[in-house]
C-alpha cells in the first residue's frame, strides 16, 4: 500500500461530511497524514423569472456571510483536529463541488467525504458530487454514507 501522507476531505457541514470529517480524522492519526479540509460553494443561480418569487441573486452581502460562516466552520474543526495532534488545514473555494475537488485530488493522497444518498428525481437534478469525485479523481476515495437520505 503506497503511503498516505495527505487525506483530502470535502466538507459541506451536513450530517454525511461529519460522519466522513469523522473517519478521515481517525485515519490521519492513525498513518500520521496531514488532513486537509475543504469547502467548495458555487454561486447561486437564477431560477424563475426575474425579480419573481422564485428568483435568487447572490448578493455580496450574502456571498460575505456565506464565507464567514464557512470560515468559522472550518476553523473550529481544524482547531478539533490539531487539538487531537492532527496536522490540518482548511479553505473554501468557490466553483463546481466535483471540478474543484477532482483538481486537488493531485496533490492528495486519499480522499474521504461523505455521501447525500439522494435518489430518484433530486439525483438527477442535483447530480452526485461523490459519484463524480470517485470516477474522476486522481487518487483513491473512500465514500461515506451520512445515514438517512437527504
Amino acid at each position: 500500500m503506497a503511503d498516505i501522507k495527505t487525506i483530502l476531505c470535502p466538507t459541506d457541514f451536513s450530517p454525511s461530511s461529519q460522519a466522513a470529517l469523522e473517519l478521515a480524522r481517525g485515519l490521519a492519526k492513525q498513518l500520521g497524514a496531514k488532513l486537509e479540509l475543504v469547502h467548495v460553494f458555487q454561486l447561486p443561480f437564477y431560477v424563475g423569472w426575474e425579480d419573481g418569487p422564485a428568483a435568487m441573486a447572490a448578493t455580496s452581502e450574502f456571498m460575505n456571510e456565506l464565507k464567514q460562516r464557512s470560515d468559522e466552520k472550518l476553523g473550529a474543526a481544524v482547531s478539533a483536529c490539531e487539538a487531537a495532534g492532527i496536522e490540518a488545514s482548511g479553505k473554501q473555494l468557490e466553483g463546481a463541488p466535483h471540478a474543484r475537488i477532482v483538481e486537488l485530488s493531485e496533490d492528495a493522497d486519499l480522499i474521504v467525504m461523505g455521501t447525500h444518498g439522494r435518489t430518484g428525481l433530486p439525483r438527477l437534478v442535483l447530480g452526485s458530487v461523490a459519484e463524480r469525485v470517485v470516477r474522476m479523481a486522481e487518487c483513491p476515495v473512500i465514500t461515506v454514507p451520512g445515514g438517512e437520505p437527504e
